[in-house]
């Protein structure tokens, strides 16, 4: 056999290619052991509703892994369980049982890769097409394929350990507090590229005095604007709390009038005030910003 003949077809998948329904979740073979010379497979899981849960199973002939594209999952390998959100990667090796259920209120989506290939197939047989409606997948067939596909069925998931859960609602409260602090940190050393990427697309900020909410290039001038009257400005954080999806910072505001702001031509003046922002996250970036602050106190230490 020539090197060529051992490379594997090339293979090219769209979004629309051959949709199909795996125990209701919409899905997508990405890869099959076919294109990969038995590599792996690669399956794209794309709306995984909250509540969702797999059963609880043993691969025998191959090793998953798991990477989250949107959402918060939570996994349990050998009976310990981990909450993994976007960007996490979780790994359930052969012959250890794992399984994985969506937490949280927002739908996920995930990429799940066997390897070697040949798992795909199993997710092919038990396809349904997405027209058909939703329904609970047949338990008795579903066991009786697994276990041609060397997988064993062990039931339902073991019940998460509430300790668990709400470690998690600790970390995430953190990681909400940690990402406002690294926003504010990006404004504060004038690194507009930093700033703009804590930002989602559609993001949008509602301000005191506005007229009407700023997208993010509306947001970016503002902010260039503001650093031009006030180049030397800084912003303190007071207090920082996160519940859910949202962070709520406390601060206060310090600079120099160097130049023209809302009409009002440079004075020289310190100035000083507070405000409080509330920030909704969304897959780890900030989606909306509503900031209440001093502006008529700010006005009144302009003489204005």
């Amino acid at each position: 056999m020539s090197v060529q003949d051992s490379v594997a077809t090339p293979a090219i998948n769209f979004k629309g290619d051959a949709a199909f329904r795996f125990l209701g979740l919409p899905t997508q073979v990405r890869a099959s052991a076919q294109t990969t010379n038995g590599a792996f497979g690669l399956v794209e899981h794309w709306e995984m509703l909250p509540g969702f849960a797999s059963p609880y199973h043993t691969h025998h002939r191959e090793d998953e892994s798991f990477y989250i594209l949107q959402g918060q999952i939570a996994f349990v390998i050998d009976g310990k369980w981990h909450r993994v959100g976007p960007g996490g990667f979780v790994f359930g090796p052969r012959e250890i049982p794992h399984g994985f259920k969506v937490v949280g209120d927002e739908p996920a989506r995930m990429l799940l890769q066997a390897t070697p290939g040949g798992f795909e197939q199993f997710v092919i047989g038990l396809g349904q097409p997405l027209t058909d409606p939703i329904a609970p997948p047949d338990i008795p067939k579903l066991i009786e394929a697994a276990a041609r596909y060397g997988i064993d069925i062990l039931g339902p998931l073991p019940e998460e350990p509430e300790s668990s859960a709400n470690s998690h609602c600790e970390a995430e409260a953190g990681d909400l507090k940690s990402l406002n602090r690294r926003w504010i940190a990006a404004f504060n050393e004038r690194n507009w590229e930093t700033e703009h990427a804590f930002r989602s697309d559609d993001f949008r900020a509602i301000l005191s005095g506005a007229p009407a909410p700023l997208d993010n290039e509306a947001w970016s001038g503002f902010l260039k604007g503001f650093v031009t009257a006030f180049p030397d400005s800084v912003i303190e954080i007071e207090d920082c709390i996160a519940e859910g999806h949202t962070v709520v910072t406390r601060w206060s505001l310090r600079g120099t009038h160097r130049s023209e702001f809302q009409g009002i031509p440079a004075t020289g003046r310190a100035v000083q005030f507070n405000g409080i922002e509330f920030n909704r996250v969304r897959d780890g970036k900030l989606v909306e910003h509503v900031s209440q602050f001093d502006l008529a106190g700010l006005m009144r230490q302009l003489n204005a």
